[in-house]
């Protein structure tokens, strides 16, 4: 199958197409499409993966916003049946309607810049949805998803996300790779399903915690918390207050947000 010319990009849409065919066959290499996959491409631009992706057989159901790509893209794969493209923008799609057609999706893209955060919050959260997500990410915004506790990168996304699933930092991708080139890198992550469940009771006390501990996370728990955990609550949850929001791992976090839920409760 010829290949798609690389469009001309279009900045509002933040585009900045994949070229790079070892970069290609690298996420190729982790996404190991097989015939029996159901495949959300967001995005899927010139077609560079989507390419590799319809030669499996594997189920594609592409989300592409910009109307243009759309109808070249349908007319570029009007013959392979296990394809299909809806016109739309991903942040108003209604993903129930795929669920509908399967509930272990593998989803895939290279995600703009400008939604990846909200896009994937909003993902993660669908666990009956997917199987495994993998990702094309602003580098910066890759580190604060996958960062560890104690890191300069831990922070309210990192804890938000990987509550929610296990996050894989896979390897880098330089602006080289993409036509027109990014002003910054690019990095490829992974996500999985968490298999713990979670208490849904707490996660209100759970994000207020966490965004007034990072809200100043240069101080101490005994003094961003002030004005909603005293500080001999924090102690009750087998805290240290002298500890700041980079310090406390996500089940601390959820000890703590536990505590004020058993105080409201009473």
């Amino acid at each position: 199958m010829k290949r798609l010319t690389i469009p001309k990009a279009k900045k509002r849409l933040g585009q900045n197409f994949l070229i790079d065919d070892y970069a290609v066959a690298q996420i190729i290499q982790l996404i190991k499409p097989k015939h029996t996959d159901h495949i959300i491409e967001i995005g899927p631009g010139a077609g560079a993966l989507t390419d590799q992706l319809v030669h499996t057989k594997a189920s594609i159901t592409a989300i592409e916003v910009d109307r243009d790509l759309a109808r070249i893209l349908v007319e570029h794969y009007a013959d392979i049946p296990t394809f299909k493209l809806h016109n739309s923008d991903i942040m108003n799609f209604d993903l129930g309607i795929l669920r509908e057609q399967s509930t272990s999706w593998k989803i895939i893209g290279n995600l703009p810049y400008n939604i990846a955060t909200p896009l994937i919050m909003n993902l993660v959260a669908l666990k009956s949805l997917w199987s495994e997500m993998i990702f094309m990410l602003q580098k910066e915004v890759a580190l604060r998803l996958t960062a560890k506790v104690g890191t300069r990168s831990y922070g309210r996304l990192s804890i938000m996300a990987q509550r929610q699933a296990h996050i894989s930092y896979k390897f880098e991708v330089s602006a080289a790779s993409f036509s027109p080139q990014p002003k910054v890198e690019s990095a490829i992550v992974q996500f999985r399903p968490l298999e713990t469940k979670k208490n849904p009771e707490i996660d209100v006390y759970f994000e207020k915690i966490i965004r007034l501990a990072f809200s100043t996370r240069r101080k101490t728990l005994t003094n961003s918390l002030k004005s909603f955990i005293p500080t001999d609550v924090i102690k009750q949850a087998g805290i240290d207050p002298k500890s700041r929001a980079e310090n406390l791992t996500i089940a601390e976090y959820e000890k703590l947000a536990l505590k004020v839920l058993d105080i409201v409760g009473q």
